[in-house]
């Protein structure tokens, strides 16, 4: 019943994007030509009939017919865009096959541009009503959570995230998982009957989360799952590091399963680093004049220098300057130990919501996260990377874990994870457990969709 569903709404989606493609070609006729062609001309009818055919694929490849309930605008218009370009390309190509050069490139762009606009805009519109549905409480899913410590992660997204529709019943295990959230849902002891509870009460979906697995009751748990019709997952770090960082290679005519901990991905981690100092160089230059006023701003509202420069630990250990806007009075680093008492955070970091050295100016730097601009130079000599794990101070690192000294083994960055789901309200342990998710994770669509919500989050303010 589920499948059959989601076919059918995938096939309307499908549907969707043709007849925007369809919609968006003759408007680039009306464009070049000042006049719209439905189907009246033969060339016209065969690239209509070549975008119904390319548009039904693509579609279906770029995944933009799927609705996602957890799917981020910024993954929409990175799917969409897919859609439009390529598309476009094939269009492209086959018009030449045809013999069709008297159209021009232009028609093709202008088609390209008003494709992924208003596919782009229907997507945003229509998940846009899903989630403000789903916040109301309609068209929830019931879910029931049967997990450890490790589900804390998982818990704190279905909760924080109403709009993605799931609403945890209850949860099997010792309560670990429910100490963080004590309202979530009814903690139930490990040995509950998982048959009885599925036909008691109304669960759409079952939801594993365990540091340690045991393959029989998890086999059991599946059977259970498939005859009853409830919808079956399971998250374990170790099928990330499985899809991931896995390569076979030979020694001799020796298989080995190797799985490395860092991206090995050389043509897209050059393809990042080609686009951080770029990039860093454009906004250095346009955003110059904004340097020049918040440097002003600063000096008008406390002594000192107008940068304050920190060492910093980057890749695999290395040190380095970090600099950002000054956003407290000159000798913050002297006071610093008088306040320790009043840390908000656990670990080596330090965190305090009120703190009397932050001034009028950095406040409101902070709350902006306008005083990270000036890592963009950091960035640009190849020390950071706009994406990352937040490079710690040397005294922070010699305070780390074993298996925390593993976010040291990717270029720092202005942002990664924590810096979009929350910063000061998570845990020291969960922080670093983010950090190292998005290293087993990282891909340039990952980049790609925490750029754009660093972007949403300077603009809510909510940075301290």
């Amino acid at each position: 019943m589920l499948k059959e569903k989601a076919k059918t709404i995938n096939a309307i989606s499908t549907m969707a994007d043709v007849v925007l493609a369809l919609i968006s070609f003759n408007i680039a006729l009306y464009f070049e030509y000042g006049k719209i062609s439905i189907l009246h001309q033969k060339d016209s009818v065969i690239l209509q009939l070549l975008i119904i055919i390319f548009w039904t694929l693509l579609s279906n490849g770029f995944g933009t017919n799927v609705l996602y309930r957890s799917r981020p605008y910024s993954m929409v218009l990175l799917s969409c865009l897919g859609l439009s370009v390529v598309g476009t390309i094939l269009l492209v190509v086959s018009a030449w096959a045809f013999n069709l050069f008297y159209l021009g490139v232009g028609l093709f762009l202008v088609f390209a541009l008003f494709d992924l606009v208003l596919t782009f805009l229907f997507k945003t519109f229509i998940y846009y009503l899903l989630k403000r549905v789903r916040r109301k409480g309609y068209n929830y899913l019931n879910v029931l959570l049967i997990g450890d410590k490790s589900a804390a992660s998982l818990i704190r997204q279905l909760t924080g995230h109403p709009e993605w529709g799931y609403k945890i019943v209850a949860i099997i295990g010792d309560g670990s998982a429910h100490m963080s959230f004590p309202d979530v849902a009814p903690v139930l002891d490990e040995g509950t009957d998982l048959e009885q509870l599925l036909r008691d009460k109304t669960i759409d979906e079952v939801i594993v989360c365990k540091e340690a697995l045991d393959p029989r009751l998890l086999e059991t748990y599946v059977q259970i799952c498939s005859e009853i019709g409830v919808v079956f997952r399971l998250y374990s770090p170790f099928f990330t590091m499985l899809a991931n960082k896995t390569q076979l290679h030979y020694l001799g005519t020796s298989p080995l399963l190797t799985i490395s901990n860092t991206p090995v991905n050389y043509l897209s981690l050059r393809l990042k680093d080609i686009f951080d100092r770029v990039f860093s160089a454009i906004v250095l230059v346009v955003l110059s004049p904004l340097f020049v006023i918040i440097g002003l701003a600063i000096k008008i509202d406390s002594k000192g220098p107008i940068f304050f420069s920190q060492k910093r630990v980057g890749l695999r250990g290395r040190r380095f300057m970090l600099h950002k806007f000054r956003t407290m009075v000159a000798n913050a680093e002297e006071l610093k130990d008088s306040l320790k008492e009043k840390n908000e955070m656990d670990g080596p970091v330090f965190k305090m919501t009120d703190d009397p050295r932050i001034t009028k100016v950095g406040h409101f730097l902070r709350k902006t996260s306008l005083d990270e601009l000036p890592q963009f130079y950091n960035v640009l000599m190849g020390e950071m990377s706009i994406v990352g794990p937040r490079p710690p101070i040397p005294d922070e690192v010699k305070e780390y874990e074993r298996w925390q000294l593993r976010r040291l083994s990717m270029k720092p960055g202005i942002t990664c994870i924590w810096q979009v789901s929350g910063r000061n309200n998570i845990p020291f342990d969960e922080w670093m457990k983010m950090d190292l998710e998005y290293i087993d994770n990282w891909s340039l669509k990952l980049d790609f969709v925490l750029f754009f919500k660093t972007i949403r989050t300077m603009f809510r303010g909510d940075g301290k």
